[in-house]
């Protein structure tokens, strides 16, 4: 009993539902780039992160690039989230296969309570070019498994696991305008024996470059049966490999910030987000390693 107990009151401080259904599968910013930038992805590409933020993203890779990212959510010492994504070009033309791994845990006194784990596979490529647009389209299948820790009784609330197909859109306009749309959840994929719907979400977003070294964002991220949430942010350039990134999200309203920085081959990135009420920040590493075609 005292287990349950705390399990309820674990969920209740992630704010995920604690009645006749668990929320499982809660979105997460992956990329600690895009939290910084307001937690908006869906129209700025980011590479290794594309599976998940947006595949069609990955029609734009021109060389094979792997990252990984770590973050505890709200600085709650019993949780922990960790994502593991790449980018693989085919051929020029030919678009890019793109992975996703992520793991979320919830650990109280060395007793595993929650593992939900997410692997994704998806697609991107070109549509449609001509010297001043561009339309990419790309697709991902994500298998999400969810397990539940046993019991101090020995009871074993036990395992599920499904199917979850995404879509994306990107579109390019004078090379400095993008316009992306994800829809996450198109088959409407339910898991456990009560059948929970996992979240349903359109994405979509503009980006913007006035100029070289600076992008500012805009999305609205609207899931089916919440309120709409608003992201804007901005990265830019001070110097030479080196990013500044802000943003806010509403509902809850946040401040995000952030920065990044290259040599060569390889990046790290840093992205914070306030904790929109009574929870404290969120803090996120990222480190992505690139290989072939063009130096980033």
């Amino acid at each position: 009993m005292f287990r349950k107990l705390t399990f309820i009151c674990i969920l209740a401080a992630l704010g995920l539902s604690v009645g006749t259904a668990l929320a499982a599968f809660e979105d997460m910013p992956v990329s600690p780039r895009a939290r910084g930038m307001g937690e908006a992805g869906s129209a700025v590409v980011d590479g290794a992160y594309a599976t998940y933020l947006n595949p069609a993203h990955l029609a734009l890779s021109t060389n094979g690039v792997i990252a990984a990212s770590y973050v505890k959510p709200f600085q709650l010492t019993f949780n922990d989230y960790y994502h593991l994504g790449a980018a693989i070009p085919i051929s020029p033309g030919n678009g890019a296969f793109g992975i996703s791994l992520t793991q979320f845990k919830v650990e109280h006194d060395n007793v595993k309570l929650l593992d939900e784990t997410r692997i994704s596979l998806g697609y991107g490529n070109t549509l449609y070019s001509d010297m001043h647009s561009q339309v990419d389209l790309g697709a991902s299948v994500n298998m999400y498994h969810l397990k539940f820790g046993e019991t101090t009784s020995g009871i074993d609330p036990g395992n599920d696991s499904c199917l979850g197909i995404d879509l994306g859109l990107l579109v390019t306009v004078h090379k400095r305008t993008k316009l992306g749309v994800m829809i996450k959840n198109l088959n409407n994929p339910q898991i456990g024996i009560d059948e929970e719907e996992l979240a349903q979400r359109v994405i979509a977003g503009v980006s913007y470059q006035p100029y070289d070294g600076v992008i500012t964002t805009f999305e609205f991220d609207n899931e089916l049966g919440q309120d709409v949430q608003y992201h804007g942010g901005i990265e830019f350039y001070p110097a030479s490999g080196f990013a500044l990134r802000a943003g806010i999200v509403t509902y809850p309203n946040k401040l995000t910030g952030g920065f990044g920085y290259t040599l060569d081959r390889f990046s790290l990135d840093y992205g914070f987000s306030t904790g929109g009420g009574t929870l404290q920040s969120t803090h996120q590493f990222g480190l992505n390693i690139a290989w072939g075609g063009e130096e980033q």
